[in-house]
């Protein structure tokens, strides 16, 4: 069990913005993408799309869904609180919101949703790990 979190935990120092990762749950998938170029920033606001889609690829809009998306610092542990809730708006064939990260470091980000009446798809839970940092280089920025 603590390997297993050391090594989560070095696999998110290391690694920057997964970009265009696809994650699925039940009949749900979805693909993130964020803005500017994958490599989100801290202390600026970076636009989150998320490419939501049930099997056979028919997109899920947020009129057929009770979505919430929850920022964790780190990773989602059992009980542990996020750190912001993005506002989701619906975009032209994706889910998008605007997250601002505070600090350099791992987060965590969590899609959830349940269908509304008349939709057909399954409750799911989505989740994505990031990497925030001061350029896309990683370089701090010039003042």
């Amino acid at each position: 069990m603590i390997y297993r979190r050391l090594f989560f935990a070095l696999a998110l120092s290391l690694t920057p913005a997964l970009a265009h990762e696809i994650e699925r749950d039940g009949n749900v998938a979805a693909l993130l993408h964020t803005d500017p170029d994958d490599a989100p920033r801290v202390a600026a606001p970076t636009t989150v799309f998320f490419e939501l889609n049930q099997r056979g690829g028919r997109p899920i809009l947020l009129s057929q869904c009770t979505c919430t998306l929850s920022v964790y610092a780190g990773s989602e542990r059992p009980g542990s609180k996020p750190l912001s809730r993005g506002v989701l708006k619906q975009g032209k064939g994706e889910v998008l919101s605007s997250v601002t990260f505070p600090v350099v470091g791992a987060y965590t980000l969590v899609l959830q949703g349940k269908p509304k009446t008349g939709s057909a798809f399954s409750p799911f839970k989505l989740s994505w790990a990031i990497r925030a940092d001061t350029t896309a280089s990683g370089k701090p920025m010039n003042h």
